[in-house]
């Protein structure tokens, strides 16, 4: 292969490692939101306070849906390098995909003169942000030998 086609080749290659690399990035901060609701804790306390008991709740289900949306794309980019796990993956995200447009499932809207005044989180929410979370780490063990470079015995300086 002459000099062009190998430039090309290795600039596909860094475009693509760096596509896994931001899903993975925005899998990490939606994985946060769904967690919390919100990035940090100056995020928090600026989110007045009346309306906490309404927004957190459902920014942690929304979240939780674009991450397992965002972990389809992910499992879906990574096949060739997943090969036969491919498979395997999709089937776990499967199991909560189909669930995913269940909203009472998630959360609980308490209501007072027919007004939601806040929307409770329930127990499935937290334990699918988990189950997405154990996905998701299962993927990065699966495929950190694209995301970490080996230490080289013979670059080791010994002393």
């Amino acid at each position: 292969m002459d000099e062009q086609g190998e430039f090309e080749s290795t600039n596909i290659n860094i475009r693509w490692l760096e596509n896994i690399y931001e899903e993975l990035r925005t899998i990490q901060n939606m994985e946060r939101l769904a967690r919390e609701g919100c990035n940090d804790i100056m995020e928090y306390l600026q989110i007045p306070y009346q309306s906490r008991p309404i927004i957190l709740a459902d920014v942690e289900y929304k979240n939780l849906r674009m991450m397992a949306l965002e972990m389809d794309i992910l499992i879906g980019n990574l096949a060739p390098v997943l090969k036969e796990k491919t498979e395997q993956y999709r089937k776990k995200l499967l199991l909560l995909l189909t669930n995913l447009d269940k909203r009472k499932l998630f959360l609980k809207e308490i209501k007072k003169d027919n007004q939601v005044v806040m929307i409770e989180p329930l127990q499935f929410l937290y334990t699918s942000v988990a189950y997405l979370s154990t996905i998701k780490n299962e993927l990065i063990n699966d495929i950190g030998h694209l995301l970490y470079i080996p230490e080289q015995e013979n670059n080791k300086k010994k002393w």
